[in-house]
């Protein structure tokens, strides 16, 4: 069914409808609703098609009750039931529609009641919960249109492995074969938590006092509580996100200051117009994720994050920038202005994962290389990871301690890497570039610091050059080869670290990279589909 011609149909039907019930003329904007008035749809008991009855997600609100309407094996929500200028106080189900059927959003979807604290709001810790049910397809017909989950509010978005949770463009399900889903076709989605972020002062997240601005329309982050919980997020797809709102480049998963209650499970983005996943302060967990071809960045971090990671898969071909690129902070940790601030700089460990790139110059001038950039005083311990690019000397390198004095400071991420707060463990870079130059020369006490033998002087590190795919990587081109040979065809013994030992979040995978070829597991069925539906 062709959807196109429906949007059209049904806010001329809105109008009607607002006429009708307001008295006098009220304009219908793709952003303003007037919520005081009663603009749901009648759909009781759901639509019918071919004998199979839509449950389409409905809730009361201010006394009203909001429901979508069925409309072919689609249910279309207008911007009266969700939009920009609508908070959702309300908990409600979006349920598995059968026959290829898509939840359509028509405006953005803002669970929980966005406050700023500092005006003397509190929080709603037992915020409404939206919850998905596995199989669910979630498109959005608007660039500007994304999910935001409310600080006290959750998502509960539990799919399952040949049922996954899908939130993608309406071009990819409008049947309409003149169009084609594309990067940033609508916003992603965003979630806001009550962790930490080294924007806020102590004194102030003490006080629940700690506000920082997310990106895009404005709405309020951070707080006093680590283990803070949005709710689930597992075996779910995020498709075609990334649209710039309001200067932002939305990521297709934003986690602002989402704390370690949260869980992040089996996520798939593919085709995002900024990051994968951007991670801004808290101390969220990931863990089996798989990023193909973002614009920028696989996974971002910066003010704070001090999770854990494990099973990390981010492979570009035609888009990208850096595997990973990590901030540390916006202040110096040493100075005076950061003395008082809640947390220091992000600190994540890392273990089993793997980057594969072009190390060449893609869309819009980004290169499609570097596997990690770190900058701005940021730590990580890092184990396991297998960095593998086909660049030429004059690429992007597999590792960049990036020192441009005016972004880290005085050479920040290499003092912390000379005293072991930025370490590798049995990793191995297979790049034909392993190390971004160094811009800036190092002085004083750094000015011997030498990254290449910094890495291989780490536990069970190894530089062993690209060329070809197939010498560390299995048939499928992401998973980690049963033998590896080196540039010259030698087989290379390798020792994976247990980092189980560390924290039992981890498990002892037993081998380095994201995933063992010949695996059989959850975790290898994930990838495998996430890589058919990134060759689709």
């Amino acid at each position: 069914m062709k959807l196109s011609g429906l949007f059209k149909v049904s806010l001329v039907a809105a109008a009607m409808t607002l006429a009708g019930c307001g008295g006098g003329d009220i304009n219908v904007t793709p952003t303003t609703v007037d919520n005081s008035v009663d603009n749901s749809v009648d759909n009781s008991g759901g639509g019918n098609n071919g004998g199979e009855t839509l449950n389409c997600a409905t809730y009361t609100l201010d006394g009203a009750t909001f429901t979508g309407e069925a409309e072919g094996v689609n249910c279309i929500y207008s911007q009266a039931f969700a939009s920009n200028a609508k908070e959702i106080t309300s908990s409600f189900v979006i349920s598995a529609l059968g026959n290829g059927g898509a939840h359509v959003f028509e405006g953005a979807l803002f669970i929980g009641d966005d406050v700023d604290t500092s005006t003397g709001a509190t929080i709603d810790g037992n915020g409404p919960t939206l919850s998905i049910e596995a199989g669910s397809t979630i498109a959005f017909t608007k660039p500007e249109s994304f999910i935001r989950v409310a600080r006290g509010a959750n998502i509960e978005a539990i799919g399952e492995v040949d049922k996954p949770i899908i939130f993608t463009s309406i071009k990819e399900v409008d049947g309409d074969d003149s169009t084609t889903a594309q990067i940033g076709d609508w916003g992603g989605v965003q979630v806001n938590g009550r962790g930490h972020s080294i924007r806020c002062t102590a004194a102030a997240a003490a006080q629940d006092m700690c506000n920082h601005s997310a990106e895009g329309i404005v709405s309020y982050y951070g707080g006093n509580d680590p283990q803070d919980s949005s709710g689930i997020l597992k075996h779910i797809v995020i498709k075609y996100a990334g649209f710039g709102v309001e200067g932002d480049e939305l990521n297709g998963l934003t986690l602002n200051a989402v704390g370690s209650g949260t869980t992040i499970d089996y996520v798939h983005v593919h085709n995002g117009f900024d990051d994968g996943i951007e991670l801004f302060g808290g101390s969220v967990n990931l863990k089996h994720i798989v990023i193909t071809d973002t614009g920028d960045d696989g996974i971002d971090w910066d003010e704070g994050w001090k999770g854990y990671g494990q099973f990390i898969l981010v492979r570009s071909n035609e888009y990208g920038n850096h595997g990973f690129e990590t901030d540390g902070a916006k202040v110096d940790p040493l100075s005076a202005d950061a003395q008082d601030l809640v947390t220091s700089v992000s600190n994540p460990t890392i273990a089993n994962a793997t980057v594969v790139t072009t190390g060449d110059q893609g869309a819009e001038g980004r290169r499609t290389g570097a596997g990690m950039e770190m900058k701005e005083w940021g730590k990580a311990q890092l184990a396991n990871m297998l960095f593998v690019n086909s660049a030429s000397v004059d690429g992007a390198g597999c590792f960049d301690l990036y020192n441009e004095k005016d972004k880290s400071g005085d050479a920040g991420v290499h003092a912390n890497a000379n005293n072991g707060d930025i370490a590798f463990m049995s990793s191995i870079f297979a790049c034909g570039k392993n190390f971004e130059d160094v811009n800036t020369p190092l002085t004083g006490a750094l000015a011997s610091f030498d990254v290449n033998t910094w890495f291989t002087g780490g536990e069970n590190n190894q530089l062993i050059g690209f060329a070809d795919f197939t010498n560390v990587l299995g048939a499928d081109g992401v998973s980690t080869a049963a033998t590896i040979t080196d540039s010259q065809g030698t087989a290379v013994a390798t020792t994976a670290k247990d980092m189980s030992e560390v924290n039992s979040f981890f498990t002892n995978a037993g081998y380095i990279g994201a995933l063992k070829d010949g695996e059989s597991s959850e975790w290898a069925d994930f990838v495998a589909a996430s890589l058919q539906r990134a060759s689709n």
